[in-house]
């Protein structure tokens, strides 16, 4: 990164790979501590401290690596402070850049920092690297492993509930009730036997269903929807999952019966219009005229959205919820984008119901990456 990259487009991402998927997806190097990275015209530069140097010099999938330490020596023999601003002015007034492209995510307080410096930073909008989009082989082949385990995670908490004994109205196994906090519990201890984290799983029985990332709490009832969504981050690659089914241990009503069948028949539809080049607001716009021509409305009940109140869709890969969308912003999808397909219809009173699939977009269609059963009653 010498003077042939000086006039051009400098790129800067401040942060870990840990929560920052942009800075993964650049150097497939897992790091929890902050680093900086700079990238111009196709070449990338990674500073760390010594503790990950010789680490990152073996995983980083960069063309340079530099240790901070030689800067911070700087910092300290002219009594000014060791900050990572600071580290970061030095090595591009040593480089002589002045210009630099962030993320919309870009943290605030470094930037002002930056710009009292000299620098003059540009915004770049969503997604930050527009590759990300276009899924590679590998890429869909991580997200697959981790629809697998989701799956297999599904099938062990629909195990549960079909083993799970009514009493009352309730569900219990043995001699204990049911929760939401139980069978949460047992998925995520299932996943990480398998080297993969679950955050914020839904369990969510009866009307707290119908809040759609209600985590769920509390007794699972017999009799009423129970909605399962599980959302495993593999340890190894990065790379997320996301499913939903939605369960009645016992017997189903007319109502939810109904509901079942209209979310299923929306998911379908979904799956049918999904190919290259197809607006995500047109497929979600047929998926809200098939609610309302099956009787499922859209209203505010005691203050609440009741209906289908969300988006048929969104990306996933490094983040689980990423772009592009099947919503009613504007967007066209693309062969090799991956993409859940999810509608919902939340009453409560009634039930709530939601299935969630993910998809691969091709030239002609799609490829559902779950195989998992769609039943509703256990």
């Amino acid at each position: 990164m010498s003077g042939e990259c000086r006039n051009q487009e400098m790129f800067l991402i401040i942060g870990d790979s840990e929560s920052n998927a942009d800075l993964y997806y650049a150097t497939r190097f897992q790091v929890g501590t902050t680093v900086i990275y700079l990238e111009a015209g196709g070449r990338k530069t990674l500073l760390v401290n010594d503790l990950e140097y010789g680490r990152a010099g073996v995983e980083a999938r960069v063309d340079e690596i530099v240790s901070t330490s030689p800067y911070e020596e700087r910092l300290r023999a002219a009594g000014q402070p060791v900050r990572i601003t600071a580290v970061l002015d030095l090595c591009l007034r040593d480089r002589g850049i002045s210009e630099l492209t962030v993320s919309t995510s870009f943290a605030f307080g470094y930037a002002e920092c930056l710009r009292k410096l000299g620098y003059t930073l540009r915004l770049r909008e969503d997604p930050f690297f527009p590759q990300r989009l276009i899924k590679r082989p590998d890429e869909i082949r991580a997200i697959e492993e981790a629809q697998e385990q989701a799956e297999a995670a599904m099938a062990f908490a629909a195990d549960i509930l079909a083993k799970s004994e009514v009493r009352d109205g309730w569900l219990y196994k043995g001699s204990r009730i049911l929760t939401s906090e139980g069978v949460r519990t047992e998925i995520q201890k299932f996943l990480l036997d398998r080297d993969y984290q679950a955050f914020n799983t839904i369990v969510a029985g009866g009307d707290q269903g119908a809040d759609p990332h209600t985590r769920g709490r509390g007794p699972l009832p017999a009799g009423q929807t129970i909605i399962i969504d599980i959302f495993p981050r593999s340890e190894r690659t990065m790379y997320w999952g996301d499913m939903t089914r939605t369960f009645v241990r016992g017997k189903a009503s007319a109502a939810v019966n109904k509901l079942y069948e209209d979310v299923l028949a929306a998911q379908n539809l979904a799956f049918s219009l999904l190919r290259d080049g197809v607006r995500g607001q047109d497929v979600h716009n047929e998926v809200a005229t098939l609610f309302r021509e099956r009787g499922d409305p859209n209203e505010e009940v005691g203050g609440k959205k009741t209906g289908f109140i969300h988006a048929t869709g969104h990306g996933i890969g490094l983040e689980i919820h990423e772009l592009p969308r099947i919503a009613r912003a504007e967007g066209e999808l693309y062969a090799g984008e991956v993409v859940t397909v999810e509608p919902g219809l939340y009453y409560p009173g009634t039930g709530a119901v939601r299935l969630e699939d993910v998809v691969v977009i091709t030239q002609d269609g799609c490829r559902n990456l779950n195989s998992f059963p769609k039943q509703l009653e256990l």
